[in-house]
């Protein structure tokens, strides 16, 4: 496509789109920390809205840079509010039912998005769609698996592989309170999950519109079959083995693009403006960690440090 082309769809900006885009963000952020503390209390937990804020962000961050679908975030978010006091059982069961509700929503939206890109590629749409409906069916399997195990009594853990979770660090006190978290989460507050659930529903909605926000920044009127396939591009790329989807990203919005008819003007558009969505959504989480590192008691390095001190 070439420099000159990228340049000119970069140079094309329009700041209106933009601030609506970064409003929209905002808005998204607030929703994601206010939903992760009604679970956090729910489980037996509290921590402030900034701190669940800036774990958010860190775990974004982290998701975003590592491969393997944007879950390499989570363990750190359960770090950094056992960091913060807030116990280790309660912090873990939170951030499995606050990211599990998240996904079954993803796979949701990704179902409507091949419906909508059906409308402009049937085939591809269809090439698309035994992915989204093996995620749907996997993360079924895991949640049905981990109900049967929590109401039966049994540790998610067998026996057999306790020694391996304490070589890492772990202790079989953390493991069964967090089974106890989740069984109170799973078993005695329904209603909550209901409610997060429809939430992470808005949520989702609020990302399909800061794309579209974000497409019209950049002089690109995708129509609604458009920017499904973008959607469907982004979540199909962090779902690949690629450190920050360098280049699957981009490659992944300029097939979508090729096969909606969008031509090299969507493509560079879509492709430019996924990439600057990951940046948005990745440096306040990295500049949070780094505040932290070099901050006081309570950041994301202190344990380290202290555990340093101690020896």
């Amino acid at each position: 496509m070439g420099p000159a082309t990228i340049a000119g769809t970069v140079a094309r900006i329009d700041p209106r789109w933009f601030a609506l885009c970064l409003a929209i963000e905002a808005v998204t952020f607030t929703g994601y920390a206010v939903r992760w503390g009604r679970v956090l209390e729910a489980a037996g937990g509290r921590a402030s809205f900034a701190r669940l804020l800036g774990a958010r962000l860190a775990g974004i961050s982290a998701g975003a840079l590592a491969p393997g679908a944007k879950v390499g975030g989570e363990p750190l978010r359960a770090l950094l509010l056992a960091e913060a006091g807030v116990p280790a059982g309660p912090a873990i069961a939170s951030v499995v039912v606050d990211r599990g509700i998240e996904l079954i929503a993803n796979v949701a939206f990704a179902g409507g998005y091949c419906a909508l890109f059906a409308l402009r590629d049937a085939s591809g749409a269809g090439r698309v769609l035994p992915v989204v409906v093996a995620s749907g069916v996997a993360l079924a399997a895991a949640a049905l698996g981990l109900r049967t195990r929590l109401r039966s009594g049994a540790s998610l853990v067998p026996d057999r592989f306790l020694p391996a979770i304490e070589r890492i660090g772990g202790t079989r006190d953390v493991l069964g309170s967090t089974e106890s978290s989740l069984r109170a989460l799973l078993f005695g507050r329904r209603r909550l999950l209901v409610a997060v659930l429809l939430s992470a529903l808005v949520l989702n909605g609020l990302v399909f519109a800061e794309f579209a926000a974000l497409l019209a920044a950049f002089g690109a009127g995708a129509t609604l079959p458009e920017l499904a396939g973008v959607l469907l591009g982004v979540g199909l790329a962090h779902a690949l083995p690629v450190p920050g989807s360098i280049g699957a990203l981009e490659g992944a919005q300029a097939a979508f693009a090729r096969a909606a008819g969008g031509g090299v003007a969507l493509a560079v558009a879509a492709a430019t403006a996924a990439r600057l969505r990951d940046l948005l959504w990745t440096v306040p989480g990295m500049l949070w960690l780094a505040a932290g590192a070099s901050g006081g008691r309570g950041g994301p390095a202190s344990l380290a440090r202290e555990r340093v001190d101690a020896a």
